[in-house]
């Protein structure tokens, strides 16, 4: 699983990262977080939560696939040693909800107040789709 409230609070420590927002995204650390999306892409997929990489050039994903089931998709894209690393499975309401809510509190600890009412939403949209 990607975060749990330990390591969430043992690596942010409290205190406010440096960021730079740039269009629908924010780069803080190495990573850039993309802002919740509710509308399907191309595939049907909702992705509710995005992250990328481009030290090591990985991806990790949460939303809701094509079917209305909830997944989580990680992909290692910096070279051969980890390909097989990569994956993409189904997950629990619940377990989304998890990631949901972290993130949430990620938007509150970086005063992204634009994003916490998409995740909110996202919250609303996950239970109305049980």
């Amino acid at each position: 699983m990607w975060y749990n409230g330990e390591k969430f609070k043992s690596e942010f420590n409290g205190e406010r990262m440096k960021d730079k927002v740039i269009g629908d995204e924010i780069l803080i650390g190495r990573w850039f977080y993309q802002k919740p999306n509710l509308i399907p892409d191309e595939n049907g997929t909702i992705v509710l939560i995005a992250k990328r990489s481009f030290g090591p050039l990985e991806i990790y994903e949460w939303g809701i696939d094509r079917k209305g089931k909830p997944y989580e998709m990680y992909q290692w894209c910096e070279n051969d040693f980890f390909e097989n690393e990569s994956y993409i499975k189904n997950i629990s309401h619940a377990e989304l909800k998890l990631q949901i809510d972290i993130m949430m509190q990620f938007a509150i600890h970086n005063k992204l107040s634009d994003w916490i009412p998409l995740y909110e939403k996202a919250n609303e949209f996950l239970y109305s789709s049980l």
